[in-house]
């Protein structure tokens, strides 16, 4: 009798081979996988190794392979059906019915899955052709090789309707190609039409790397931006994660993913080697996306894009989260500034950058916490006590009872934190230059400059960064404004040729920062490390600034909703000089 493939394989991937296997021999762990002596033949030297992250067993001395229903069949001598209602019993599944049409069930999965192909093949055949010219163009400019193109398999869906013709060539249901997305019936006359015309093309594949949908993206203005698969007997958004199957040996072998919004995001962090990123599939991270995670990692990282609706949707996924919390299982966020996106921090920063973000993600909690106080006052004991009813429902929908109490206890420090914060307030002005020193110096500002003028091509990475910093002289911030209108209008301008200019028109400027860096001739990734360390004291020193002041117009006009502004602000510098 056969069975669906899909449920064959959600049992293998419920039901470890260790766990059947390690009820007859006795198991020794070995790094990724276990020892033991070959239940197949007789031995006294251990020669059968166990892989559960590849789901399969293998013997060196006698040749015995399987997975772990062949275990059952092989070595325990089970009936195939049998065999695979005890690991469905074990998996909390249940058997699909065996009746004579679940034949012909198998046989059509089977074709809907070659039509897929053929489509995926078209479109990777059309990129690489003369019409696909500016798909290539728009990936290179996006950072993305041939190599990456096929490694993710993507494609190229040209204008007209070219799919149609070649499905009807080679004989393909234009009914299944319709449930499959692929083509659309024309509106008004007979006929079908593509559904994916003139976008770049995303395969999405399942973890036997089986093309199950697609997703396509316009490279010229329009709407929708992108166009994704509906869903299919083949392809459910909210149950699969895009490059998935591209992740998974990474995600395994350091026990995180990194969770981002888009297709391009996947693929930049990929080419950058982040290969344990996935996306969700053009809706919010779902419930289902999240426990699929949970089975091969225990914490995750969100990391959607910086800006306003990028953060809203990490919330989401907080809150879909908290009900499923388990021991050891959770979620972690890393924030990026806005408006990045992690295309654009690999890019316009530095994979190195990106890095440093990851290795000090946030806690569920503190992304709760934040979510909570985010725009609000907590200035009277009536807001306080809203902030605690608000944050106890939250923590009411964690369904762990344990999770729950250490939640409810974090709640209570950082509020009783809070309290004892505010009843410093007011501050006098010695007590909060005490606490925070500002120094209005225009060092690091001038160091960045010297950068930007010395370096322009590695500075150009920083370049949103340095346009936004204040130099307050009229004369240096006048530079930097001409520098970059140079740099703008001729990104590949030389640091000689911007000297020129500089001294030619700023008559009587010398830096002598520029001086300095002139005869130190760093390496590339010595001025990186420069840069980011100035654009650090910068935004430091920039906070420490701000916070003086709101500390001296709280002291002068009492304003209590100040000081929710100050605590923000300290936070941040907080942050900024601990991240860790």
């Amino acid at each position: 009798m056969s069975f669906p493939p899909a449920f064959l394989d959600e049992i293998k991937e419920r039901v470890s081979v260790s766990s059947i296997i390690g009820r007859k021999i006795k198991l020794t762990k070995k790094g990724r996988e276990f020892l033991g002596l070959c239940p197949f033949h007789h031995e006294k030297t251990p020669s059968f190794t166990i892989n559960d992250e590849k789901g399969f067993y293998h013997c060196f001395g006698c040749g015995a392979h399987g997975n772990v229903i062949n275990f059952l069949t092989d070595c325990e001598k089970m009936p195939f059906l049998e065999a695979v209602e005890h690991l469905a019993n074990l998996a909390g599944l249940k058997m699909p019915d065996q009746k004579p049409q679940n034949q012909a069930q198998e046989n059509r999965f089977n074709t809907l899955i070659e039509i897929m192909e053929k489509a995926c093949l078209f479109f990777q055949k059309n990129l690489f052709s003369p019409a696909g010219e500016q798909a290539r163009e728009y990936l290179k400019n996006r950072g993305i090789t041939g190599e990456i193109a096929k490694q993710f398999r993507l494609g190229y869906a040209p204008s007209g309707s070219q799919l149609t013709p070649l499905l009807k060539e080679t004989n393909v249901s234009f009914a299944l190609a319709q449930e499959l997305g692929l083509i659309a019936k024309n509106q008004g006359r007979e006929g079908y039409h593509d559904y994916f015309y003139d976008r770049v093309m995303f395969p999405i594949l399942d973890r036997r790397k089986r093309v199950i949908g697609f997703g396509g993206r316009l490279m010229r203005k329009g709407e929708p931006k992108y166009l994704n698969s509906p869903d299919t007997a083949l392809f459910h958004k909210g149950e699969q994660l895009y490059a998935l199957p591209n992740a998974l040996e990474t995600i395994r072998k350091s026990n995180n993913a990194i969770i981002v919004e888009g297709y391009m995001d996947v693929i930049s962090l990929h080419s950058a080697g982040f290969t344990n990123a996935v996306a969700p599939l053009g809706t919010a991270f779902t419930e289902n996306q999240l426990q699929l995670l949970w089975k091969e990692c225990d914490e995750p990282i969100i990391c959607f894009d910086g800006d306003k609706a990028g953060r809203k949707a990490s919330s989401r996924a907080l809150l879909r989260a908290l009900p499923l919390l388990k021991a050891g299982k959770s979620l972690q966020f890393v924030f990026l500034p806005d408006p990045f996106d992690p295309d654009d921090m690999i890019r316009k920063k530095s994979p190195e950058a990106f890095k440093n973000m990851l290795d000090h993600p946030k806690s569920l909690f503190y992304a709760l916490w934040n979510m909570l106080l985010e725009n609000r006052s907590v200035d009277t004991p009536e807001r306080m006590a809203k902030l605690e009813k608000e944050a106890l429902e939250l923590i009411e929908k964690i369904q762990d009872e344990r999770i729950q109490v250490y939640y409810t206890k974090e709640v209570k420090k950082q509020l009783w934190q809070l309290g004892r914060e505010k009843k410093k307030s007011p501050l006098s002005f010695n007590e909060a230059q005490s606490i925070l020193k500002p120094q209005k110096n225009t060092i690091e500002g001038r160091m960045l400059l010297a950068y930007l003028i010395c370096y322009p091509k590695i500075a150009q990475n920083f370049i949103e960064e340095i346009a936004s910093i204040n130099l307050h002289e009229n004369m240096l911030q006048n530079i930097k404004e001409k520098v970059l209108e140079k740099l703008f209008e001729n990104p590949e301008i030389s640091s000689n040729e911007l000297q020129s200019f500089v001294f030619e028109d700023f008559e009587g400027i010398k830096l002598s920062e520029m001086e300095m860096l002139q005869k130190a001739s760093k390496a590339p990734d010595e001025v990186i490390k420069d840069i980011e360390h100035w654009l650090h004291i910068y935004q430091v020193r920039s906070l420490e600034e701000e916070c003086q002041r709101k500390v001296m117009e709280f002291n002068e006009t009492g304003n209590e909703s100040l000081w929710a502004e100050i605590q923000s602000i300290k936070n941040e510098l907080s942050l900024l000089l601990n991240p860790e």
